[in-house]
């Protein structure tokens, strides 16, 4: 067998895949020490340049005079102190001693710290745990998409997971000279590679031939990997090996270049997403919003990291792991077969966010009232019990509230079209005609909603329910439920209400295909019996209807049952006065 055959092709990418990322899951685990031995520190941040940002009372920088404005002379230290005293100023254990040139007021001396134990609590260990856990999410979704969809794409996507998760590399960059220098080393590496796969796999998702700009980018791709692995190797060595400027000029270009490569992934995601059609670009929505806020969480990582030296840790760890949408949404929008708008999430999130504060801002009143104000704690815990059970009692009647404030304010076309469907169920009862029945089922979820497809199968005096009204649909679509369909018709009646046609699935052939195909299914009964059906397809853009639009259409379901059976009953009086009538004139007729 050929080595290059396709069997030893997919187990090498098998074993290339698991080494990384076992390598990088071992790398990040190996941190996870800090929760029970602390890593030691000396008190003080640098700058590129080596230039001292801060120094922290009585730690072991600020016992030997170091001071803000004070240099790091990387020349005149040790090589296997140099990449512990710049920057990351962390070492393997406490009580470990480094030796490094200082330029104090223009005068080199040499000065020997000792390291002390970092000081954590339970957030920061929460933390680490969930970056930790975020990190293997990271490279697991990235892993299997490569395995599962082996190609340029997802390679670029897999080496994206390995740079940019969560995961910490501190335990790694503290290890021993010169191990210490490598892992340094590889992780600017592994840094560039993720930064050029990143760009890779956002100019070539959801594109199966890449052209235009795209195509010459990617053929740039080789290029620039060497240009910045070049770059971030002789940053490395400038700010770690030589000192001094123009180090800090070369990190803060890393920084300017990472966020223009990745402004430029989203610009390709951007421009992938008003390309697409049907589901696809509801997948894009996903993603963009998944890659914006992490691009956004990661920069502001970077700069507050090292050049806002008082800012909580537990800021930092939140901005890091926003990084971990970028994976789920990905994997959501290539394996997921139906796509959740993302409109509805968004009002979800702000819909319990904004309970949540509301409960939080009532007990931080309650606690600064009654404990820091009036002194009295007691009475305190007793309000705090009482706002307890009145916001249980009244959680129905808020979150209604502010559900319709949230969609009123942020999501207007949205909550017009529910209340459009609402007024529509109100009116049915009154409709003087099965048109106009038909006309509130069909045409206006299809125009308030903005939906593919909607038909209206009605039970006729046969027996056999006949497509009456439809919108989305073509002559060549069915025009009657046959036999076979006796067993979806058992279903509806039985369920009585709006049934998921990704649950339970109908017909494949017959229907509309695409963003027109049926997708939800309401029954309509009168006196338990089945009298019409109703079929929605998706959006326009292919996502499925979401909860409260099942919600707003089911509304629709019992008016029309109402409006249905008072013009059955209209009917039969009319028919029973005309055999009346008849009945009459027969009567009187000479024999």
């Amino acid at each position: 067998m050929s080595v290059q055959g396709p069997s030893n092709r997919a187990a090498l990418r098998v074993f290339v895949v698991v080494a990384l990322s076992l390598l990088m899951l071992g790398i990040f685990a190996s941190d996870l020490r800090r929760l029970w031995q602390p890593v030691g520190v000396f008190g003080y941040l640098t700058n590129g340049d080596g230039t001292v940002l801060s120094v922290n009372d009585n730690s072991p920088a600020g016992k030997v005079g170091m001071q803000t404005g004070d240099r790091v002379d990387v020349a005149a230290t040790p090589p296997q102190f140099r990449t512990l005293v710049v920057q990351g100023t962390f070492v393997s254990v406490p009580g470990q001693h480094v030796t490094f040139g200082l330029v104090h007021r223009g005068q080199l001396r040499s000065v020997t710290l000792t390291a002390v134990a970092s000081q954590s609590d339970g957030l920061d260990k929460t933390f680490w745990l969930m970056n930790f856990a975020a990190a293997v999410l990271f490279v697991s979704i990235g892993a299997a998409l490569v395995l599962l969809r082996p190609g340029l794409t997802t390679w670029g996507f897999f080496l994206y997971c390995l740079a940019f998760s969560p995961g910490s590399w501190i335990s790694a960059w503290v290890t021993p000279y010169p191990l210490n220098l490598i892992t340094s080393i590889s992780s600017y590496l592994i840094q560039v590679a993720g930064l050029v796969g990143l760009l890779v796999f956002a100019l070539s998702f959801l594109s199966e031939s890449v052209g235009g700009w795209r195509s010459a980018a990617l053929r740039l791709t080789p290029a620039l990997f060497v240009a910045l692995a070049l770059l971030w190797l002789f940053t490395f060595y400038q700010m770690y090996w030589v000192g001094g400027s123009p180090g800090d000029v070369l990190f803060r270009s890393i920084l300017w270049i990472t966020a223009i490569l990745s402004f430029l992934a989203l610009y390709a995601f951007v421009d992938t997403y008003v390309r697409a059609r049907g589901t696809d670009r509801q997948r894009m929505q996903w993603i963009i919003v998944g890659f914006a806020v992490s691009l956004t969480g990661y920069l502001l990582f970077e700069i507050l990291a090292f050049y806002a030296p008082k800012i909580p840790s537990w800021v930092l760890d939140s901005l890091l792991l926003t990084g971990v949408l970028v994976p789920l949404t990905i994997g959501y929008a290539v394996i997921k077969h139906r796509v959740i708008d993302v409109n509805f999430v968004v009002n979800r999130a702000l819909v319990y966010g904004t309970l949540t504060t509301l409960l939080v801002a009532a007990f931080s009143i309650i606690d600064w009232f009654f404990v820091d104000y009036l002194r009295l704690a007691r009475l305190g815990t007793i309000a705090e019990v009482v706002a307890v059970v009145a916001f249980g009692l009244w959680f129905k009647g808020l979150h209604m509230r502010v559900d319709s404030f949230i969609d009123a304010t942020f999501f207007r076309q949205r909550h017009a079209a529910q209340r459009q469907l609402a007024r529509n169920a109100a009116a049915l009862p009154f409709a003087t005609t099965p048109q106009i029945v038909a006309t509130a089922l069909v045409k206006e979820p299809v125009r308030a909603l903005g939906l593919a497809s909607a038909a209206l199968f009605r039970r006729n005096k046969d027996g056999v329910y006949m497509r009456e009204e439809s919108a989305g649909w073509s002559a060549a679509d069915i025009q009657r439920l046959a036999d076979s369909d006796g067993h979806f018709l058992m279903l509806l009646q039985a369920e009585n209400g709006p049934v998921s046609l990704y649950d339970h699935p109908w017909r494949t052939h017959g229907v509309p295909s695409g963003p027109a195909h049926p997708v939800l299914a309401l029954p309509i009964t009168v006196r338990r019996e089945l009298v019409a059906v109703v079929l929605y397809g998706a959006h326009t853009h292919g996502e499925p209807l979401d909860p409260d639009e099942i919600k707003a259409i089911a509304g629709l379901a019992s008016a029309a049952a109402a409006a249905y059976d008072h013009l059955e009953a209209d009917a039969l009086r009319r028919e029973v006065e005309s055999l009346r009538s008849q009945l009459a004139e027969a009567q009187i007729q000479p024999a």
